[in-house]
């Protein structure tokens, strides 16, 4: 078999599902810790468990890590320039609009008596997909319309980086990427310092752009860049590393880095790539890993405004969370593909 061939065969449809839950699982434990009265004991170790994994392996670093490795693979496939941007406009923008027509439906049915003319500011961003929330409905209880957006925006803002700079990346030599690489670090090392030090529109600033998640993606890149070499390194590596990384994060020391710190953001991408190639392949159809993404946090929003995790046994609360965001996450899939279907059919 020859490496072309195997880099096909991986876990990553699992691991998806995997980063996904772990985003969704961090975000629901963080505001059940903080909106639950007199949360249970064993609920609250529970919850304050299930955030020390999510932390520990951030699926946000995960999906970035992933989507560097595989989007590149994109682009290679891609004939043109036009037809790669053309797929991921495809692939990330219908299904966020679907989104949020019924995130605008959600909210109209719950607080109908809050919405102003900030909503239409908020659905035009939508189109582009920028994470905002009208100051009307910032009252909510988690205080945001959506507040996992923001990193679709930085998604898109990658994709578009990577467009223009991957012949250039093809060129490339190992000490150059080295270079690349540490230069990313030492930016994401420099947003954290900036963001903890200015606060207000400039950390607001930092958070929405993409470079202090870039080292994150282009770890993933590189994997591919290299991959007759990084795969047979990484499958060998991968426990050892996880090993490795386990003992480094349980010493109790403060260590620096945006939105992870940044043993995390270095050595956790190179592990799922690692991971996925240490799983058998694993072929997951239809892929829900995105509306779990996009839907997760309107069933929050659902759950908060109601008090369910007040009025539900804690188990009963999480079960509605996660079967909730997979029916929705299916229902968004069954009417992208549809409206998928009549736009092919159009076109013809």
């Amino acid at each position: 078999m020859n490496v072309d061939e195997e880099y096909r065969k991986n876990g990553f449809d699992l691991l998806r599902y995997i980063a996904a839950l772990s985003v969704m699982l961090l975000h629901y434990s963080s505001y059940t810790m903080i909106l639950s009265d007199n949360l249970p004991e064993k609920a609250s170790a529970v919850m304050s468990e299930i955030r020390h994994t999510a932390l520990l392996f951030p699926g946000v670093v995960m999906l970035f890590a992933m989507s560097g490795f595989l989007v590149s693979a994109s682009f290679e496939r891609a004939k043109t320039r036009k037809e790669f941007f053309l797929r991921r406009v495809l692939r990330i923008y219908p299904e966020l609009w679907i989104c949020t027509l019924i995130n605008l439906a959600v909210v109209c049915i719950m607080v109908s008596e809050l919405l102003d003319r900030g909503i239409i500011l908020w659905l035009v961003t939508q189109i582009f997909g920028i994470a905002y929330t009208p100051a009307c409905l910032k009252t909510l209880p988690t205080g945001s319309i959506n507040g996992a957006l923001w990193t679709v925006f930085t998604e898109v803002q990658l994709y578009i980086v990577l467009g223009i700079v991957y012949p250039f990346l093809q060129k490339m030599k190992e000490k150059h990427w080295a270079a690349l690489l540490a230069v990313l670090a030492a930016l994401n090392l420099v947003c954290a310092a900036a963001a903890r030090e200015t606060g207000g529109i400039a950390a607001k600033l930092i958070e929405r752009i993409f470079v202090p998640y870039a080292l994150w993606f282009f770890i993933g890149v590189f994997c591919f860049q290299r991959r007759q070499k990084m795969i047979s390194v990484l499958k060998k590596a991968f426990l050892p590393l996880v090993i490795i990384y386990l003992i480094i994060e349980s010493v109790n020391i403060q260590i620096p880095g945006y939105y992870a710190d940044i043993v995390t953001g270095v050595m956790v991408p190179f592990m799922v790539i690692g991971c996925g190639y240490c799983l058998p392949k694993i072929c997951l159809k239809p892929d829900l890993s995105y509306g779990m993404f996009l839907y997760h946090w309107i069933i929050l929003n659902i759950i908060t405004y109601l008090d369910l995790m007040n009025r539900l046994p804690w188990y009963a609360g999480l079960l509605l969370f996660i079967i909730g965001t997979m029916i929705v996450a299916v229902i968004s899939w069954v009417l992208n593909f549809y409206c998928d279907n009549i736009w092919k059919k159009r076109k013809r």
